[in-house]
């Protein structure tokens, strides 16, 4: 993985990873406040070796080398039971020899003389008081110890009052919890992308279905601005489309003209959506396009351009209308629309039938190229049937939600249909194609909505049979709410 996998990662998580450090600092004061404050008494010993001063220099040394080496072995005494129980001798306290002890600390400073002694207790004062009362007990016995000879220790730093506690030590514990809270949330930050199947990247796309990456389109409202090339030209997603139809263009450039069905491997994928706005795209570099809504299962395309479905594609495979007389030119900007018609019951007999294999085949005399939307790939065959009448399909992956298993399998269902697969559509990533702030701050403002758009009437062109004619038409009130397109005669 490079830096920008861990940093997309990262933004991704942000959550979690701020979830998990609050969390954990938050235990830590927590634990912090719930501990009984401990304070600490501190006093130093010294501990010298009688000399004889007609000895020299060499007794002096003798004396020094003998000090050094019973430093350790006095801060072990000072620990032991047998200087607790002095100590309480010496001033009785209201606890045990074995208590004191757990709470007396003695260590040797290192190339010195010196034992640091500390002792412990929830009270400042009776801290200082045990701590120096152990210093002067274990004074009073070193005489003992030494069978009166040679040693002689003495207290050079009495135990002060302690100004504040030892234990806990608050700062510490939370900026410790911050550390472990944010290396726990990387942690599972990671975990959980690496146990996440779905595809996100155009280069793991690729890898994965073995098909090049036609384009990568950035997420925005759909529901507010479905087809933003139109409606928002000025706009990265409107740019991201455009590069889509640059790279589709390569696609058929040895064929007078080209039919491609788009789908996806399951539904929400935005198939509808990437199908309008290329169809959009194409129509606007001067390519006559024809749209096709062959999805008889949950059609979108009619929602997407505001148009009627009472007269679309199942009118035309049952022969009730002309494919020419279907079709619904919003303006001349914009591709010809077959939206889908009336549902049927058998939708994958209908696609299957001689009548589907006519209508694409006069639409492609007429148009450079026929985008077909269809139903999902893995829940329904109505792709593959289609792929038979058609030079090849594109797909269209939903970044974050289409995993790498359904991008496999829907390769494989291509491969054993015998359908060529032009490329595949990364929808909704975060890592488009370019810098989007840099998009933004090139591209501007989006323009207004077309007029032909929030008019309230249009003009529809009919083709006939071999003759022409406009026609009038008011707009309804769609389904959903929204303005409808034109009504058909």
């Amino acid at each position: 993985m490079e830096l920008r996998d861990y940093l997309r990662i990262a933004r991704k998580h942000a959550w979690l990873i701020a979830a998990a450090t609050v969390l954990c600092a938050s235990v830590a004061l927590a634990a912090s406040r719930a501990t009984t404050p401990l304070y600490q008494g501190t006093a130093k010993l010294l501990v010298v070796a009688k000399t004889d001063p007609a000895g020299g220099t060499s007794s002096a040394y003798e004396g020094a080398l003998l000090s050094q080496q019973l430093v350790k072995s006095f801060a072990q005494i000072l620990e032991s039971r047998a200087t607790a129980e002095a100590a309480l001798r010496l001033d009785p306290q209201p606890l045990t020899a074995s208590e004191l002890q757990a709470r007396v600390n003695a260590e040797p400073v290192v190339d010195t003389l010196l034992i640091d002694l500390s002792v412990e207790d929830t009270d400042p004062k009776v801290a200082k008081q045990l701590t120096n009362t152990v210093a002067r007990a274990f004074i009073a016995s070193v005489p003992k110890l030494q069978g009166g000879s040679t040693l002689r220790v003495s207290l050079v730093e009495p135990a002060l009052l302690p100004t504040g506690p030892v234990k806990p030590r608050t700062r510490l514990n939370v900026a410790l919890g911050l550390v472990v809270g944010l290396a726990l949330g990387a942690g599972l930050a990671l975990l959980r992308d690496f146990l996440d199947r779905t595809v996100k990247t155009p280069e793991e796309l690729e890898l994965t279905v073995g098909a090049p990456v036609l384009g990568s389109i950035p997420p925005f409202k759909s529901a507010d601005h479905p087809i933003p090339v139109a409606e928002q030209p000025r706009t990265p997603v409107a740019e991201a489309f455009r590069k889509l139809r640059t790279n589709f263009a390569f696609v058929g450039i040895d064929q007078h003209s080209i039919c491609c069905v788009i789908t996806s491997p399951s539904q929400s994928d935005g198939k509808s959506t990437v199908a309008a706005n290329l169809a959009i795209a194409l129509a606007q570099a001067g390519k006559r396009v024809a749209l096709v809504d062959a999805d008889l299962r949950k059609p979108s395309l009619h929602k997407l351009f505001r148009m009627k479905e009472r007269v679309g594609t199942t009118t035309v495979l049952l022969g009730d209308a002309d494919p020419h007389d279907a079709l619904q030119h919003p303006s001349p900007d914009l591709p010809a629309v077959l939206t889908c018609g009336q549902l049927p019951p058998n939708p994958s007999e209908l696609l299957g039938s001689h009548q589907m294999q006519q209508l694409l085949r006069d639409l492609r005399d007429s148009h450079d190229v026929v985008l077909v939307d269809s139903p999902p790939l893995l829940p329904v065959t109505d792709p593959m049937v289609l792929s038979r009448f058609a030079d090849g399909i594109l797909l269209v992956t939903r970044s974050g939600q289409t995993t790498r298993d359904q991008a496999q399998a829907a390769k494989a269902i291509c491969a054993k249909a015998g359908a060529a697969v032009f490329g595949v559509v990364l929808n909704a990533t975060q890592v488009a194609e370019g810098d989007q702030s840099a998009y933004y701050s090139y591209y501007g403002e989006a323009r207004p909505r077309p007029a032909y758009l929030e008019s309230g009437q249009r003009m529809l062109t009919l083709r006939g049979r071999g003759q022409g004619r406009r026609l009038s038409a008011e707009r309804e009130p769609a389904a959903d709410g929204r303005p409808a397109g034109s009504r058909l005669p």
